[in-house]
C-alpha cells in the first residue's frame, strides 16, 4: 500500500507531502499545505469519485467549508501541475445528479512499496496468496496479443478520425479571420443569434442624443439588415429571440414603463409587432441579460435596489411568474451576464467574486448545483457562448485572446492567434463562425477630459474639451496651477500615465507599462510635492508626476483599490477588501505599520479634511458620511442614488465650505451637486454627460474637470 506521508509518484510527477512540493523532471513547485492534503486524499482514492462532502469531512474536518473554497484549491492544484507539464490533465470534475465531485485519473506508485491497490480491485492479500501458491496461468488466462493489438489499433484509428473531423472540418484550427458585417452610423451592440443560426438581431444607436433601435438580418445576408420596429420613439436594447423565432424579449427604456417587453416576431419579414411590457424594472437595471430556456420561459437578471446584487430569475410567460434562480452574496455586484447551453443543461453565468473581478460559473438548470470554473476576468464586458455540442464555452481571456473552456475537464485553450479582436462572442449554430462586438470601450476615441466654468463661482457651466489623446482615460487628478495627471488605457489594456500643464498633454515615459488595466483605478496627489498615489490592480504605487517613474508601496498580499494621502502626507488612507469583505486601513508612507480603521471599515474612499474630520463614501451604498475622530461623532451627510461604479474612488471633493459630488438621480441624468456645510442644503451645479467617478476642482474652484465619453462608429464582427 502507498504511504501518503512519504514521497510517491503521481504518473510522471514526484510528490513530496512533507515539504508540500511537486516535481516534474528537474522542475519543482511549492503548493499550499491544504492543496497537498487534497492531492494526497485524491491519490488515496485513485480513479474514484471524491465528493466535496468527502473533502470537507476527511481533509478539512469542517462541514461548513464553502464550495468556492474547495473549487479554488482544486483550481490551484490543476494550475500548479499544468505549470510543470501543460499536458497534465489528471484531476477531472465530475458532474451529474448525485455525482458531483472530482476524480484523479493517474497511476500512483511508490519506490520500495507495493503498487497502489484500488479498492475495487482484488484485495492485496488475495493476490499475494495466489502468487505464493504458485498458481499457473491457463490458456484462458493468457491474453491474445494479436487480437489485443488489432483492437487497440482500430480504436486509435477511430479516435483519430473523429479528432481530425472535429478539428479540421467541424472547427477550424484558429479563428483568425475578422470581417465587419454592419455598416450603420454609430454603434452596434447586444447581438443575439437564433438557436438555428439563421437570424441575427442587434441594437444600434447613432449617438447619445438618439435612441437605441433594433435591427435584424439573416446570417447569410448581413448587409440586408432591417429595422425591427417602425417606431422612431422606441428605445430598445438587449434583445433575445425565442427558440421558435416567433417572439423576441428585450429591454425598453420608456419613461414610466421601463422593463422587459415581449413582441411577436415574423421570421420571414424580420419585423416585430405588438410589443407589451411583461416585467417592470427600476432605473437601476440598465442592461438585463435575457436568455430563453424554451418558448415559454426565459432567464433574466435584475437587482431590487441600487446597491443590491444582480440576481437571475426564470420568468414563465403563461403564469406571469418570476422565480429567483441565483443567490449571489450581498456585498458583491452579483450575476452580471449568462447564456444557456444548447442541451439546456447549463446556465453559464459571470459572477462578481466579492472584490472587483468576475468568475465564470456553471449552474446546472435541473439540480441547481453551481460549479466554479477557472475562467476569471476583471472586465465586465467579457461575454461567452457554448459550442453546438455544449462541451465548450468560448470567451475572451484576460490577455485578450479568443479562447475556449472544456466544460468537463476545465482545460482552457486559445482558438485564435489574434489579440483584442473583439468581445462577447456569440456562436452561430452549425457553422465555425462567431459574432463579436467591436471593442469600442477600450479603443481609441473613447473618452476625453473636459473643463466646466463653475456656475457657483460665476461661471456659465459650459464645457470645453482640453484633452483628447485618442485613448480611454479612466482616472484624473489635479496637481496644482491648473495642471492634471491622468491614466489612459490602450487597446492592449496597458496603462499609460500622462501630465497636462499649460494646455499641453504629454506622456510620462518612465512609467512602467507592464501593469494591465483592471478596474477600478484612482490617482491622488500629495499637495505641494511631485508625488502622486496610483491605486491599480489591488495595490498602490508612488508616482513621480514629472517623469512617471513609479515604485511599489502597498504591502504584498493586501487588496486595495482606492488610496489618498493624509493631511500631513505621512500616512495613506486605503479602501479595499479582506476575505471578500470591505476593509479600510491606515498605512504609513514607509509601508509600515498598517492599522485597520474599524469605524470606517466599509469605506470606499476616505478624505481627511482636518486633523480630526474625515469624510467617506461607504461600500454597499453611494452615501457620504462624516466622522470626527476626537468626538467620535459619526453621521450620514448626503444620500446618493447611483454612481456607475460599485467602488467609488474620486467621486466627491471636500472644500472649506462644502462638498462637490456626483450622482445620478434619474436614468441618464448625471450631474454634479454641492452640499453646503453651513446651510446643510444641496444644490445643483452642472449636468454631466457621464457618471465616471472622477472629479477635479481647480484650486480657486473656478473650474470643474470631468471625464466624458464621445461617440465613434463601431461594428459587429464576423470571426471565422
Amino acid at each position: 500500500m502507498i504511504d501518503f506521508q512519504k514521497i510517491f509518484q503521481l504518473a510522471e510527477f514526484k510528490v513530496e507531502p512533507a515539504i508540500d512540493t511537486v516535481s516534474f523532471g528537474s522542475q519543482s513547485i511549492a503548493i499550499k499545505s491544504m492543496a497537498m492534503k487534497i492531492l494526497c486524499y485524491l491519490a488515496s482514492h485513485e480513479g474514484q469519485l471524491v465528493t466535496r462532502d468527502d473533502l470537507r469531512e476527511r481533509v478539512w474536518n469542517n462541514s461548513t467549508v464553502s464550495d468556492h473554497a474547495i473549487n479554488n484549491h482544486i483550481y490551484g492544484l490543476r494550475r500548479a501541475l499544468s505549470k510543470l507539464d501543460p499536458k497534465a490533465k489528471y484531476i477531472h470534475t465530475v458532474t451529474g445528479t448525485g455525482t458531483n465531485g472530482y476524480r484523479l485519473n493517474a497511476r500512483i506508485t511508490q519506490s520500495r512499496s507495493e503498487p497502489f491497490t484500488h479498492p475495487l480491485d482484488l484485495p492485496h492479500e488475495f493476490c499475494t496468496e495466489k502468487l505464493k501458491s504458485g498458481a499457473k496461468k491457463t490458456k484462458l488466462d493468457r491474453p491474445n496479443y494479436i487480437y489485443l493489438f488489432l483492437s487497440i489499433l482500430l480504436v486509435l484509428i477511430i479516435v483519430y478520425f473523429f479528432y481530425f473531423t472535429y478539428r479540421y472540418i467541424v472547427e477550424p484550427t484558429k479563428y483568425n479571420t475578422v470581417t465587419a458585417i454592419t455598416s450603420h452610423e454609430g454603434r452596434e451592440q447586444s447581438s443575439s443569434v437564433s438557436e438555428d443560426g439563421e437570424i441575427l438581431i442587434y441594437s444600434n444607436r447613432v449617438d447619445r442624443t438618439q435612441k437605441w433601435q433594433l435591427y435584424a438580418s439573416r446570417v447569410n445576408d448581413f448587409g440586408n439588415a432591417k429595422k425591427i420596429f417602425n417606431d422612431p420613439f422606441g428605445n430598445d436594447n438587449f434583445v433575445s429571440i425565442s427558440p421558435d423565432k416567433k417572439k423576441i424579449a428585450f429591454i425598453r427604456y420608456k419613461r414610466g414603463s421601463r422593463g422587459i417587453y415581449l413582441a411577436d416576431f415574423d421570421a420571414q419579414s424580420l419585423q416585430a409587432s405588438n410589443a407589451k411590457i411583461y416585467i417592470k424594472l427600476s432605473v437601476h437595471n440598465l442592461s438585463p441579460s435575457i436568455n430563453w430556456l424554451n418558448n415559454n420561459q426565459f432567464f433574466y437578471n435584475a437587482k431590487e435596489t441600487p446597491t443590491a446584487p444582480l440576481k437571475f430569475y426564470l420568468y414563465n410567460i403563461a403564469l406571469n411568474i418570476s422565480e429567483q434562480i441565483t443567490s449571489p452574496a450581498m456585498n458583491t455586484f452579483g450575476d452580471l451576464m449568462a447564456t444557456i447551453s444548447p442541451n439546456k443543461k447549463w446556465l453559464a453565468l459571470m459572477r462578481s467574486d466579492g472584490a472587483f473581478g468576475y468568475r465564470l460559473y456553471l449552474l446546472n438548470i435541473n439540480t441547481k448545483d453551481l460549479v466554479s470554473t477557472p475562467v476569471y476576468s476583471n472586465e465586465m464586458r467579457t461575454g461567452f457562448s457554448f459550442s453546438d455540442n455544449s462541451q465548450h464555452l468560448y470567451f475572451i481571456d484576460e490577455q485578450g485572446y479568443f479562447s475556449k473552456l472544456d466544460v468537463y475537464n476545465s482545460s482552457i485553450s486559445k482558438v485564435s492567434d489574434k489579440q483584442y479582436i473583439g468581445y462577447w462572442p456569440i456562436k452561430i449554430y452549425g457553422k465555425p463562425q462567431f459574432i463579436m462586438q467591436q471593442d469600442w470601450g477600450l479603443s481609441s476615441l473613447t473618452t476625453q477630459i473636459i473643463k466646466h466654468a463653475n456656475p457657483l463661482k460665476g461661471g456659465d457651466g459650459v464645457a470645453e474639451v482640453i484633452v483628447k489623446n485618442n485613448m480611454s482615460i479612466r482616472a484624473i487628478e489635479g496637481v496644482g496651477n491648473g495642471g492634471l495627471i491622468f491614466a489612459s488605457v490602450g487597446a492592449n489594456y496597458k496603462i499609460q500615465l500622462w501630465r497636462y500643464e499649460e494646455g499641453v498633454a504629454r506622456q510620462l515615459s518612465k512609467f512602467n507599462e507592464k501593469p494591465k488595466y483592471k478596474p477600478p483605478l484612482s490617482l491622488n496627489w500629495q499637495k505641494g510635492s511631485n508625488k502622486a498615489l496610483l491605486s491599480l490592480n489591488k495595490t498602490c504605487r508612488l508616482v513621480n508626476i514629472d517623469t512617471g517613474k513609479d515604485t511599489p508601496l502597498c504591502p504584498f498580499g493586501e487588496s486595495f483599490y482606492a488610496g489618498r494621502f493624509s493631511l500631513n502626507a505621512n500616512s495613506l488612507y486605503l479602501a479595499g477588501f479582506k476575505h471578500d469583505k470591505p476593509n479600510a486601513v491606515k498605512l504609513a508612507v514607509t509601508g509600515y505599520p498598517l492599522t485597520k480603521l474599524s469605524i470606517m471599515a466599509n469605506a470606499n474612499t476616505i478624505v481627511q479634511h482636518t486633523a480630526d474630520d474625515f469624510y467617506y463614501s461607504e461600500h454597499g451604498s453611494y452615501d457620504i458620511y462624516y466622522y470626527n475622530s476626537r468626538t467620535l461623532k459619526h453621521i450620514k451627510l448626503i444620500s446618493r442614488t447611483y454612481i456607475s461604479n460599485p467602488y467609488s474612488v474620486n467621486d466627491f471633493i471636500v472644500t472649506k465650505r462644502g462638498i462637490y459630488y456626483m450622482d445620478r438621480v434619474k436614468i441618464r441624468e448625471n450631474a454634479i451637486y454641492y452640499y453646503d456645510f453651513n446651510k446643510k442644503t444641496t444644490e445643483f451645479v452642472i449636468h454631466s454627460k457621464d457618471n465616471y467617478p472622477n472629479i477635479v476642482l481647480s484650486d480657486d474652484e473656478q473650474y470643474i474637470y470631468l471625464i466624458q465619453s464621445y461617440d465613434n462608429n463601431s461594428n459587429l464582427l464576423l470571426v471565422q
